[in-house]
């Protein structure tokens, strides 16, 4: 730190010390320049050098007085002595950092006296004093720069951040803000000092400042004064040792939250068209009008019974659209209260009684994505009026436009239950206009092998086994009825694959499993014996050839014959 980087303040104590002791002062840094010379007396005093009495000064950091120049060793061989009209001389070195960065002279001219001399000690101490004040102005510029740099550092992470942020102080007195923030709420430099509640106007924002209770993100959507934002806030408090500081408001905004999430391979890879697996031509013929009517912006129905695979084709639709990069929203209308669910889709203006802070609408937060209606057909009959209304007028009133597209699914006929009177009639009908039926598992016999090699396959790398199924393990499971569909299957699967310790699923540890183990529609069996007489008996019916049968079996011929005639099985 140079003095030079503080001249005007240096030049305001010299000429202040000159006045006191009516002498000159001059100031100079550790480079030998002079920062501040009040010439009064001296018009133009000698160079400064390193074996000058002030050089000495700030060389060796210590004091050096010269009551008579004459007599100074430092000035008899100066080549200036002559022509110099300096007297006496005072240097006090200045420090900073533990360095001498300068020097403070004190400058008797020829012909004149001074009382500084007189008081020599007084003297010496008060000059040290200015040098230790010149030192601290360093120290606070230093500070001040650090500061700045620290500052513009920060400025700069802050920027880089993709999100919003905002501080206010303890009292919710906006301090600084983002460029982000700054764009989303137009903020201008009069904002700061001014409340966050009057800026952004909303209940989720009063009760944090008012509760001072911490979240993070939590549901936010906001509309007002020609901004709109949907997507989430989180909030915290910052404090130290008991003594609250102030608070940070992080807004993030939907197309930030799922942008992120889209971009991940295996949620694409999940959620894509690619993930159906079917060798059933009905299937593939559904796969292709799924795909025709996801470009469109129309409302989808999606039919089929439980586990059959609706909501993962309601996702694979919308990553085929051109939604694909904003959000895909869940509401499952079977899972939550009526209260919560009208909260969670048209959105809450205050708290609900058992929830700390208000929701904002699940429409808004899905804008320009999907939004997925889960059970639609559990919706209450006032909530689908109102949705109906929505889907009209494509409006949230007080919240602006409604630009989400819809799909809904049910396990129900929604136009058989709409005649009962169970189902809002206009819903179902402008629902319904689009329905893709998804049939149950057992309808689509060619699937029902390939889903369980596949299943089998994907728990062997998610568990590290090395495991494989027979051909008679493998019929038996694919003739079970599967009333829980795609889901069953699985569950039971993995269940299989994370309970065994065989490196082939065969008929003996199969039936074993599932008489400890009964699942609906994959029924226990009364003994092993039963078990395997019924498999043979429906193989033969199914196989005119008994070498087919015994494959299928995956035993030899001869075996089939001792079977046979072991359960007294004939006539087929």
């Amino acid at each position: 730190m140079h003095l030079s980087k503080i001249r005007d303040t240096a030049s305001k104590f010299a000429t202040v010390i000159s006045r006191i002791l009516d002498v000159d002062v001059m100031i100079i840094d550790n480079s030998f320049v002079r920062v501040a010379n009040t010439f009064r007396y001296v018009d133009d005093p000698p160079p400064v050098t390193p074996t000058s009495i002030t050089g000495h000064a700030i060389v060796t950091g210590k004091v050096v007085v010269v009551s008579d120049k004459h007599e100074y060793e430092g000035c008899k061989g100066c080549k200036d002595q002559d022509e110099c009209r300096i007297a006496q001389v005072i240097a006090v070195p200045i420090f900073f950092e533990g360095e001498t960065v300068g020097a403070i002279d004190l400058m008797v001219p020829l012909g004149k006296h001074s009382a500084v001399f007189d008081n020599l000690e007084i003297s010496i101490s008060f000059l040290e004093g200015m040098a230790d004040l010149l030192s601290s102005k360093l120290q606070n510029l230093e500070d001040y720069d650090r500061l700045t740099v620290i500052k513009k550092e920060r400025e700069i992470i802050l920027d880089f951040m993709e999100d919003a942020l905002v501080y206010t102080n303890e009292i919710g007195e906006i301090v600084h803000w983002n460029s982000q923030f700054g764009t989303l709420f137009r903020m201008e430099k009069s904002s700061a000092g001014k409340n966050l509640e009057d800026m952004i106007d909303h209940p989720l924002i009063r009760s944090a400042i008012e509760g001072q209770r911490q979240f993070s993100h939590q549901e936010f959507a906001y509309s007002e004064r020609n901004i709109s934002f949907s997507g989430f806030l989180s909030y915290r408090i910052i404090q130290k040792n008991g003594v609250r500081y102030g608070m940070v408001f992080l807004f993030k905004s939907v197309a930030s939250a799922y942008g992120v999430l889209n971009s991940q391979a295996n949620i694409k890879s999940c959620s894509s068209f690619d993930s159906f697996k079917t060798e059933d031509p009905g299937m593939f013929a559904i796969i292709a009008k799924a795909k025709m009517v996801a470009v469109t912006e129309e409302p989808i129905l999606i039919s089929g019974p439980a586990g059959s695979g609706k909501s993962m084709l309601a996702r694979a639709i919308h990553s085929y659209s051109d939604h694909a990069e904003r959000p895909f929203i869940v509401i499952d209308c079977g899972a939550s209260s009526s209260e919560y669910l009208e909260a969670d889709i048209f959105g809450s203006p205050e708290s609900l009684p058992d929830s700390k802070l208000p929701l904002a609408s699940k429409l808004l937060i899905a804008q320009n994505g999907t939004i997925y209606f889960r059970h639609i057909d559990s919706l209450p009959l006032y909530l689908q009026a109102r949705l109906v209304a929505i889907i009209k007028a494509r409006t949230l009133s007080g919240l602006g436009n409604v630009a989400a597209r819809m799909i809904f699914s049910s396990n129900e006929d929604l136009l058989k239950i709409s005649a009962e009177g169970s189902f809002d009639e206009e819903l179902a009908v402008r629902i319904s206009h689009t329905t893709i039926s998804i049939p149950a598992l057992n309808e689509r016999p060619a699937d029902i092998a390939m889903f369980i090699r596949h299943f089998l396959e994907k728990y062997c790398r998610i568990y590290e086994k090395e495991c494989g199924i027979d051909q008679a393990a493998l019929s038996f499971l694919g003739s079970r009825l599967w009333p829980g569909n795609i889901s069953q299957m699985e569950r039971i699967i993995e269940r299989i694959v994370k309970t065994t310790r065989e490196e082939m699923i065969t008929m003996p540890w199969l039936g074993s499993w599932l008489a400890s183990k009964p699942e609906p529609g994959v029924e226990a069996v009364e003994s092993l014996e039963e078990l395997e007489k019924r498999q043979i008996q429906k193989a033969l019916g199914i196989y005119p050839n008994r070498d087919d049968v015994a494959r299928v079996l995956g035993i030899g011929r001869a075996t089939l014959y001792r079977k046979l005639k072991y359960y007294r099985i004939s006539g087929q």
